[in-house]
């Protein structure tokens, strides 16, 4: 199948998913509710949604960003910038978030990074971040149990599924960083399926390639372990980029005029939402992130506010990303085609 249609299958299939879920709640709540819940939602709230969107953005450039410029690569912020809006872009867009990381990792190949060395700042990126859900996804889950109880029952063994799954995920990462033999074995199956689908023409050069590839994979990732003070700051990197993305419900949340749950309590209940759904194999988690916003949320937005906190927390936290980044593989596709 041509990337062309594969992209366009995809993009039918959020187009089904939002209308499933647009169905579903206009035929489920009063539509002069919903009105209501829309016209006394605060603007200035709205800005902030935005601003907590911006900060990912800035905050997943960064991780990359930071990363390089330590190895000795000249990279400015705004290529770092760009390169993650495609990244995310293809994230959501593709299943089980699939084609992010190599389309990042190729337009930073235009920047004259080594596939090597991007290769290894995405898996560092993914290691730091998803450690980071975790850990405080435990702590919230701790630290406001009775809340946490009250709003997950019936549905916490998904977030115990979503902890096996993504531990699982983080070991085979971390394995891959740091054994030679298990990316070259990797390395290795890749090239015998090249071979028989008659992609690689020459087996010996394409795994003499990816060796070196694969050794500025290695060594640079190893050198990040050898010095703490730069993995505390990818983790305080992950840590202000987890914050920014919870924090859009709670912008929701005192966007509609509510007080009465806490804080903490919503970012707790993100955070648990995000590592059971986010596992999901469809493009961005379709679905499982709307199905499980209306369950572990549904008691903390009342009635209508409901349904439109879960179009703005998706607008915000999918579909603006979606957005943006087709509009900047569009222009960038433009662009190329009027150089050439």
């Amino acid at each position: 199948m041509k990337a062309g249609t594969r992209k366009l299958l995809n993009f039918l299939f959020l187009l089904l998913t939002l209308g499933i879920v647009l169905y579903i709640g206009l035929s489920g709540n009063n539509m002069e509710d919903l009105l209501e819940a829309l016209r006394n939602f605060s603007p200035i709230w709205l800005l902030a949604c935005l601003g907590c969107w911006l900060v990912y953005l800035v905050t997943d450039a960064l991780s990359v960003h930071c990363f390089l410029r330590r190895q000795g690569f000249p990279i400015r912020l705004l290529d770092s910038i760009h390169a993650a809006i495609v990244g995310l872009y293809y994230c959501n867009i593709t299943p089980g978030a699939s084609g992010g990381q190599p389309m990042e990792m190729y337009e930073l190949s235009k920047k004259k990074i080594p596939i090597g060395y991007s290769g290894s700042a995405l898996a560092i990126k993914f290691v730091c971040f998803q450690a980071t859900l975790l850990v405080v996804g435990v702590i919230m889950w701790l630290t406001n149990r009775a809340f946490v109880i009250e709003h997950t029952e019936g549905v916490h063994w998904l977030v115990i599924l979503g902890y096996v799954v993504n531990c699982f995920s983080i070991s085979g990462v971390v394995l891959m960083a740091i054994s030679r033999k298990a990316v070259m074995w990797v390395i290795d199956k890749c090239i015998a399926v090249g071979v028989k689908l008659r992609i690689c023409k020459d087996p010996d050069a394409s795994r003499e390639k990816w060796t070196n590839h694969c050794s500025n994979f290695l060594n640079s990732f190893q050198m990040l372990l050898k010095h703490p003070v730069d993995l505390m700051v990818q983790i305080v990197i992950a840590l202000v980029q987890l914050l920014a993305i919870m924090l859009v419900t709670v912008c929701i949340y005192h966007g509609m005029g509510l007080n009465e749950a806490s804080n903490i309590g919503i970012i707790a209940i993100g955070v648990l939402l995000y590592i059971s759904a986010s596992y999901t194999p469809l493009p961005g988690a379709s679905g499982a992130q709307e199905g499980g916003f209306a369950l572990f949320f549904s008691g903390i937005f009342p009635d209508a506010n409901l349904f439109v906190a879960l179009l703005i927390w998706r607008f915000f936290t999918y579909y603006l990303t979606v957005i943006v980044g087709a509009g900047v593989t569009m222009a960038e596709s433009v662009h190329g085609i009027v150089k050439k």
